[in-house]
């Protein structure tokens, strides 16, 4: 009878710490987000902003200028291309922020780097709803962050005009940069009534590797129109750096993903940050994907 007792008290043992395993199991998934994989790898379609002319060598600036149209400023005057580094094929596009140089969006001040605008035109006619950014960066290791920068973003709309009158509704751009302390983060620019705005995607987690080339990924999804579920990711060196799911990019159901501005520049709209030193900031070619 007792070794009856033993074995009953054994079985409801091992049943108790099954379902103790179950329910933390469920508690455990229901806390716990899978983080998303790197977004280049989920994304069908793709093309690629070479910095190669067609002959094989690097392009010209003259070259390059002539593929950005009227979009782009300071490029023949801020920036090279440099033959391809170590390790890689591709050239690379040498961006120069003058001292005392910032965004330029104050009359005031002179405005230093570069501004490009990318829409390449196979993604203008899908029309896009999710789009995947992906180039390679070198930010100098003696960079001095003054009071933060900006690095190029993927855009949404192809009204959208960073620099002109803020209108709702023609669209927006999420650039990458750095603050004071040179930590990661992603702005989001947009028009509302009251003038154009300039909040943060997410906070700031970790601060940018210096004196090394790193990859840089970024992805949005636009938000269903009267929801705030969009999607902004961005990772570096194939780590999560932030992300959020409940962005409201749009309220237009007709505005899609319309390809990358690229402002390389201390200081944005809303901050008139200068360049405290001279500064190179080191770029790869760009490649779009997009579903």
């Amino acid at each position: 009878m007792n070794q009856n007792i033993s074995y009953k008290l054994i079985l409801n043992s091992v049943g108790a710490l099954a379902a103790i395993t179950v329910v933390w199991w469920i508690i455990s998934t229901a806390l716990t987000t899978q983080e998303a994989a790197i977004c280049k790898g989920r994304y069908p379609v793709s093309t690629r902003l070479s910095l190669t002319s067609a002959d094989g060598q690097p392009a010209s600036l003259s070259e390059l200028q002539a593929r950005f149209g009227s979009s782009e400023w300071g490029l023949l005057n801020n920036a090279r291309v440099l033959p391809p580094v170590a390790g890689s094929k591709e050239p690379v596009l040498a961006v120069t922020l003058g001292k005392g140089t910032g965004s330029g969006y104050l009359v005031e001040q002179e405005r230093g780097g570069v501004g490009l605008v990318w829409r390449p035109t196979d993604l203008l006619e899908a029309q896009p709803r999710a789009a995947c950014l992906s180039y390679r960066l070198l930010l100098p290791k003696d960079l001095k962050f003054s009071n933060g920068g900006t690095l190029p973003g993927l855009s949404i709309g192809t009204r959208f005009d960073p620099r002109g009158d803020a209108i709702v509704g023609d669209g927006a751009v999420a650039r990458l940069g750095w603050n004071r302390e040179g930590l990661i983060f992603v702005s989001l620019q947009f028009a509302t009534s009251e003038g154009w705005k300039n909040p943060l995607a997410f906070p700031a987690k970790k601060p940018w590797p210096l004196g090394r080339w790193i990859d840089v990924e970024q992805e949005i999804i636009l938000n269903d129109v009267g929801k705030k579920n969009g999607v902004v990711r961005l990772w570096v060196d194939q780590a999560l750096m932030g992300e959020t799911e409940k962005a409201g990019l749009r309220g237009d159901p007709s505005l899609a993903m319309s390809g990358m501005i690229a402002d390389v520049n201390f200081g944005n709209i809303t901050n008139t940050a200068e360049a405290e030193l001279e500064t190179e900031i080191r770029l790869s070619s760009f490649v779009m994907r997009w579903q």
